[in-house]
């Protein structure tokens, strides 16, 4: 059985099975569910904030250059 005690294993954390939402961990950066690495914990409003930024950055110099 999954120990639910950490809000990494826990599956109700994850939305679409890869985007980790948790607002009461207060890391911004955590460890991947699956893998090596990090990801972003979207729990965060300013981490939403900085991600739609930058994607907004990606998508504008494509469409205009």
């Amino acid at each position: 059985m999954e120990d639910f005690n950490d809000p990494i294993r826990d599956p109700l954390n994850y939305k679409l099975g890869f985007l980790y939402v948790n607002k009461a961990d207060s890391r911004v950066f955590v460890p991947k569910r699956y893998g090596i690495g990090y990801t972003l914990n979207f729990g965060k409003p300013y981490v939403v904030v900085g991600f739609l930024l930058i994607l907004a950055a990606i998508l504008y110099t494509a469409i205009f250059r």
